[in-house]
């Protein structure tokens, strides 16, 4: 009997974990899995029934628009490398900066956090407003007399997809900001304390004491901040559409288009290798996060 309790409290924890495996279950490795089976498929929304084409639109996905897809991907991973340094970065700067007392602080922290609670479609479609070339910050540029500067910020093949990346650091840095203040407020204060009294500078400080406190939060940053950029659609749909011509066409926005023709298939095919790109980055970041941690 006694036997039996023990194996009861030791097990019982795990019955927790049930409700998660179901919704778990239910809402991602059925649709995934029925993904990756449509993908081997002709399936369409003009016909109920289907065939088994074997890998026939992955060759198609590669050989008929290799070269936009690839491309795609390739702004996908600039994009999302992009947004991951700019968004730790300038978080970790607000994080150091809100972590002085102050008066107002906390209404700042507030502040600088709120974007994140928005939806990326109404985001999208101010700064669509706000970055036109008649929009408002180009008439800030020229009342300042700054009108050298002005640009169609999401009309230029050269800088549209920067300013996308601009918007979405801009919505997520306060996130990383709250990820890094949380670590850096856990730092114990009588190690702060004996490396001041020992004569510390503010970049030695840093550098030697804060930064490895805080470095599990900024790789977590780095690592989120990666995913969500692989991910990347609504943002950029509202805002360019894929455009100008192709200059700001993610792999997400490909997929998108891909949808419209009517097949399933093929854009089940584009979303099986994006699953296997995000998987793989995902756990290269994993492992070197891991190995800095030890370090």
């Amino acid at each position: 009997m006694m036997k039996e309790g023990k194996l009861l409290k030791k097990n019982y924890p795990k019955y927790f974990l049930i409700p998660a495996i179901i919704i778990f279950t239910l809402f991602y490795v059925v649709p995934a899995t029925l993904g990756l089976v449509l993908s081997f498929t002709d399936s369409s929304v003009r016909s109920n029934s289907f065939n088994f084409i074997g890998l026939k639109n992955y060759i198609a996905l590669f050989r008929d628009n290799g070269k936009t897809f690839t491309d795609a991907i390739g702004r996908q991973f600039l994009y999302a490398v992009t947004i991951s340094i700019g968004k730790t970065l300038i978080g970790l700067l607000f994080a150091l900066f809100l972590n002085v007392k102050f008066k107002g602080r906390n209404y700042l922290r507030a502040l600088i956090y709120a974007p994140i609670m928005f939806s990326p479609v109404v985001i999208g479609i101010l700064f669509n407003y706000i970055l036109k070339y008649n929009g408002f910050f180009n008439t800030v540029l020229n009342t300042m007399g700054l009108s050298v500067l002005t640009r169609d910020w999401l009309g230029d093949f050269n800088i549209a997809l920067w300013s996308v990346a601009g918007i979405d650091m801009w919505v997520g840095a306060g996130w990383s900001m709250v990820m890094i203040l949380a670590a850096l407020q856990s730092i114990p204060g009588d190690v702060l304390e004996v490396s001041q009294i020992d004569g510390a500078g503010p970049f030695v400080k840093f550098f030697k004491i804060k930064l490895p406190f805080i470095m599990h939060a900024i790789n977590l940053c780095m690592l989120m901040s990666i995913i969500s950029g692989l991910k990347a659609f609504d943002l950029i749909y509202t805002t360019t559409g894929g455009g100008p011509g192709r200059s700001t066409e993610l792999l997400t926005t490909f997929l998108a288009k891909s949808l419209s023709s009517g097949s399933l298939g093929y854009p089940a095919a584009i979303s099986s290798v994006q699953f296997v790109l995000i998987t793989i980055v995902a756990l290269i970041i994993n492992k070197m996060q891991r190995r800095l941690d030890v370090l």
